[in-house]
């Protein structure tokens, strides 16, 4: 599969998702076939201000290949100021966050309040492709507030050159509870002619099946379904694999570490240590360790003495 003149490595994507995308975590899971790695949403105004931690949030590494950078606002003349920085060269895609629900994004009119506007939807994805000279897509949610949005939104995405759309088919309301209603995706995908991904409720080979079947979309991004387990972009090709979480630990500390301090690698580790012990009998154990860690060597600490030998 392509987005626009970008092949993909896979159909199976992995997703931004806001303090676990980091660049230590993508190159996991690039290294176990995701087709494509996105960012955490960064604030157009905040790349062009040069707000600090930027750099951190767009850091890549050279397996990460292809990337996107997702980037959220609704400004269209900032949307085209932060696609056309030198900084995001190295990235092959852009992708617009349309789908975010928290408040503080929300209340400021950017991520999934954008889909209210269909006409900003066309302005912000002519802007990004006009500034990035790059494939531009859109990740958006069913609507908001219970109306449905998706399908107008999408076409507004297409007329406005977006090379795919990213449904999360979730209402703003409801956050990341309940079930995603996929038969929000088909619709989207029988009223554009671009590539449609679908998001939402993969977490393993039979779910990705049934999101398939339900939503007959082009690929297919797994969020949360990866937290802990990076192996699953190959578990879900059916390509074997060897996962050591001691080994893992180590790796996305030493890529983090490369563009973060100690204390930043240590804090975002303290979560996904919780995940990468996420059902086994050690977790309770595990979780009240990283809430007492204060280093990258508590961290080590922790893999090493709960991590399977």
């Amino acid at each position: 599969m392509k987005i626009g003149d970008v092949q993909l490595k896979s159909e199976i994507l992995f997703a931004p998702i806001a303090g676990f995308s980091d660049v230590g975590f993508r190159h996991l899971c690039a290294r176990y076939g995701a087709g494509v790695t996105y960012t955490e949403l960064v604030s157009a105004k905040g790349l062009v201000y040069g707000n600090k931690g930027t750099d951190e949030l767009i850091a890549t590494t050279d397996i990460e290949t292809p990337c996107a950078v997702q980037l959220f606002g609704s400004d269209p003349e900032y949307m085209y100021r932060a696609a056309s920085d030198e900084r995001l060269a190295k990235f092959d895609i852009v992708d617009i966050n349309m789908g975010c629900p928290v408040k503080k994004v929300f209340s400021n009119g950017d991520g999934c309040a954008v889909m209210q506007y269909p006409s900003l939807v066309t302005e912000l994805v002519q802007a990004a492709a006009e500034g990035s000279k790059k494939p531009v897509t859109v990740k958006m949610r069913a609507g908001v507030a219970g109306i449905p949005l998706a399908v107008e939104c999408a076409v507004a995405a297409q007329r406005g050159g977006a090379a795919a759309v990213t449904v999360h088919p979730r209402y703003r309301e409801q956050f990341y509870s309940g079930r995603a209603d996929h038969s929000v995706t088909r619709a989207v995908k029988a009223a554009v002619s671009i590539p449609v991904i679908a998001n939402g409720d993969i977490v393993d080979a039979s779910s990705l099946e049934a999101v398939r079947a339900q939503s007959g979309a082009d690929a297919f991004m797994v969020a949360r379904g990866a937290l802990g387990r990076p192996y699953i972009f190959s578990e879900l090709a059916g390509k074997p694999y060897e996962f050591d979480v001691r080994e893992a630990v180590r790796t996305q500390v030493r890529v983090m570490r490369e563009v973060m301090s100690d204390r930043v690698v240590a804090n975002l580790m303290k979560m996904h240590m919780c995940y990468y012990f996420k059902g086994e009998n050690c977790a309770k154990q595990v979780r009240v360790a990283a809430g007492e860690a204060k280093c990258v060597e508590d961290i080590f600490a922790i893999a090493d003495a709960f991590a399977k030998r």
